[in-house]
């Protein structure tokens, strides 16, 4: 499948600067465009959900926006593809305990939750390894096993089903989901348009996810 025959939609959440992301899928080679209040046709082979900041305000711009009901009947079109970053993760799921519990899309069943070291909050910031789980996908992806991918988050999603684990990495002595796939749904907790070429190559490959 050609990158240059793909199409991807960047949600503009106005909770967080989209450039870098727009300017990665760009380098990766998708055609990108930007999906927000003028612009609201879901009419992409993969839609990206972004973000930085706090889950409310990301549920509050989708709920206000009818775009909880778009994404949703999106997903149900053939070969539809939807792609969580960070925060655009977290929103995927059920709950979040952000502040206060509040609603998520509901697409993949879990909560997201703090981290905590003996009841003190604590930031994961930095570069981290990502260690994959063996699935029909692992071929295509393998090549990001170990490999360092750049982290800015306090708070991270557990899955119900354990078998939507992607790929888990590890902060402190914590073990966490840091890519989640359900189906037509995939997340990584980390940011790969911020990761260098690695996070480059890494946009190449979500291509795969289509198959």
């Amino acid at each position: 499948m050609k990158i240059n025959n793909l199409s991807i939609g960047i949600i503009n959440l106005s909770v967080s600067n989209i450039l870098s992301v727009y300017e990665g899928c760009r380098k990766a080679g998708y055609n990108v465009e930007v999906i927000d209040k003028k612009n609201c046709k879901f009419k992409y082979d993969i839609i990206i959900v972004p973000g930085v900041g706090s889950f409310s305000s990301g549920m509050k711009y989708f709920n206000e926006n009818n775009f909880s009901e778009k994404i949703k009947d999106y997903l149900t079109k053939p070969n539809a593809l939807v792609y969580g970053i960070c925060l655009g993760m977290q929103l995927l799921f059920k709950k979040s305990y952000e502040f206060k519990e509040t609603k998520g899309l509901n697409l993949v069943n879990g909560d997201v939750k703090k981290f905590k070291n003996n009841k003190t909050f604590v930031t994961h910031l930095g570069w981290n390894k990502v260690f994959l789980e063996e699935n029909e996908y692992f071929k295509y992806f393998k090549k990001f096993e170990k490999k360092n991918f750049y982290f800015v988050h306090s708070y991270f999603v557990k899955p119900t089903n354990k078998n939507e684990i992607f790929a888990k990495s590890k902060h402190g002595n914590k073990k966490f989901c840091s890519i989640v796939k359900k189906n037509n749904i995939f997340g990584t907790q980390f940011h790969p348009e911020k990761s260098g070429p690695i996070g480059i190559e890494f946009l190449k490959s979500i291509k795969y996810l289509k198959n």
